[in-house]
């Protein structure tokens, strides 16, 4: 049990760590709408998704930019799911993801980390359609 706690404790110090350095240091990086990222985030509790990684970097991608600083996000997984709350898409022949809808959220563009990809336009399009679906 000691060591479980020992982890949580450190993971979450490491995090402020890293957390401190994205606030001072990151810089607004350029971004848009259908794009795939990494950005940073530490653990989040239950059914949420989570970082992964000693970097604290959870695959995303940009659903709605407001401006250069605030976006919303969907988390990307590789985990198979054909339900109403997952969309599932192909980067490239090798790469599938689903996108998990029950989990939109906004950050700020400092969590940027590095640019992966880009969803195809169709399926973007398709995917907001899931989601008005779902939301409305």
């Amino acid at each position: 049990m000691d060591n479980k706690i020992n982890y949580k404790e450190k993971t979450y110090k490491d995090w402020n760590f890293k957390k401190e350095k994205l606030e001072k240091t990151q810089k607004l990086r350029t971004f848009r709408e259908w794009e795939i990222w990494y950005i940073s985030m530490w653990k989040n509790i239950w059914f949420e998704e989570n970082w992964k990684w000693d970097l604290f970097l959870r695959p995303v991608l940009v659903l709605k930019k407001f401006n250069k600083n605030i976006f919303v996000w969907i988390p990307l997984t590789t985990v198979p799911k054909d339900d109403i709350f997952h969309y599932c898409f192909v980067w490239t022949s090798w790469k599938t993801s689903y996108a998990i809808l029950s989990q939109i959220r906004l950050f700020d563009s400092k969590r940027f980390f590095r640019n992966i990809w880009n969803i195809k336009f169709k399926d973007f399009k398709k995917l907001k359609e899931k989601i008005k679906k779902l939301i409305l």
